[in-house]
């Protein structure tokens, strides 16, 4: 990495990368933000969050208009309108099955339809989810949460991390002879979109909308969903809490979400030695 690029996008994950479980981001990382924007980097956020739900953080960075990477890739989004610039639904036939397989397993479903968010039962996860994620969700009991107007873009499950680990080693053959691809996104969220969807590919949308080459991309995630991105990415961060899956696939590993490793990332990469482009150079 001697010879590196110089930067000029800057892909962020949310949660456990630049969000910790208060939903909120530091002073610290605010800042680097500010000072990459001044000195003519592009920041994007790249989450698996839906559109609605990552908007706040895009307000709380101030970013400049341009594409919002939502849903781990199922969509691209042009901010801060929300239109949506690309868009893949998973294989109708694939989602129903799967849906009735995590059903019969006892596990919370979130199925991500449009702009909508609907759940198997209410409970303290989804009432926790909602808030953290700055959503709402409509209960739809048995089988009227198969009554979709079109296919989902996403499946969501939560449950006990080795009870999703089960399910996903019962499931995972399905699934993928369906077109579907399966990952775990936190330790106790299991997560379904269409098979060649993930932050890499979505990555390579949003920098070819912003004429920006893949080498001079920077990628910072922490967890299975990131690997795609981090890969992809010029430059590949992982953060320095995340499992070594992910640490293997980057080209640098930073400090910690708790000792603010997004913000060292672009200290390190990106803010060493640049001046703002207001201030000549």
């Amino acid at each position: 990495m001697d010879h590196l690029p110089r930067i000029a996008l800057i892909a962020l994950d949310l949660d456990g990368t630049t969000v910790g479980p208060d939903g909120q981001l530091t002073p610290r990382l605010v800042a680097a933000v500010e000072k990459a924007r001044a000195a003519g980097v592009r920041v994007i956020l790249a989450t698996g969050r839906m559109v609605q739900s990552a908007a706040p953080y895009w307000q709380a960075l101030s970013l400049e208009p341009g594409p919002l990477v939502a849903y781990n890739g199922g969509v691209v989004a042009w901010m801060p309108e929300g239109e949506v610039r690309f868009k893949r639904t998973l294989p109708d036939t694939g989602a129903r099955l799967m849906v009735n397989r995590a059903l019969a397993a006892e596990l919370l479903v979130q199925v991500y339809i449009g702009q909508e968010l609907w759940v198997s039962r209410e409970d303290a996860r989804v009432r926790r989810y909602v808030e953290q994620h700055h959503i709402a969700a409509w209960v739809r009991n048995g089988e009227e949460l198969l009554d979709w107007p079109e296919p989902p873009i996403k499946l969501l499950l939560q449950g006990e991390p080795d009870m999703l680990d089960g399910f996903r080693r019962l499931i995972q053959s399905e699934a993928e002879q369906h077109g579907i691809r399966v990952f775990k996104s936190q330790r106790d969220y299991l997560e379904m979109v269409p098979e060649g969807v993930g932050k890499g590919p979505a990555l390579k949308v949003a920098a070819d909308l912003l004429g920006i080459p893949q080498a001079q991309v920077m990628a910072i995630g922490d967890a299975e969903n990131d690997v795609d991105m981090i890969r992809w990415a010029g430059l590949g961060v992982a953060m320095g809490q995340a499992p070594e899956s992910v640490q293997s696939a980057a080209d640098w590993v930073t400090l910690p979400l708790t000792e603010d490793g997004a913000a060292v990332a672009i200290e390190r990469w990106v803010l060493e030695g640049v001046r703002p482009l207001n201030q000549g150079g």
